[in-house]
């Protein structure tokens, strides 16, 4: 399990996270399962975006996910499976 970042915002079904520093650089994870603490599977990654240096992602949370526990995300970090 390899950490991703830190939700900042949660936008209709999307989250934005912004990437740990510890990520290598470059490198792209698109369409990666991302998990919360508890390995529980919220979402895959859309798109990366921003700068270089520090990004951002945008990912696409399932469906069955009840927006009670999507709002219980923000501030949190979460991880790649």
């Amino acid at each position: 399990m390899k950490r991703l970042g830190t939700v900042l915002h949660i936008i209709n079904n999307l989250l934005i996270v912004r990437a740990d520093k510890t990520l290598e650089k470059g490198v792209s994870f698109q369409n990666s399962i991302v998990t919360t603490k508890g390995m529980k599977k919220i979402g895959k990654i859309k798109e990366l975006f921003g700068p270089v240096n520090n990004p951002y992602y945008s990912i696409n949370i399932f469906k069955n996910i009840p927006e009670s526990e999507i709002r219980n995300l923000k501030n949190e970090r979460v991880y790649l499976q």
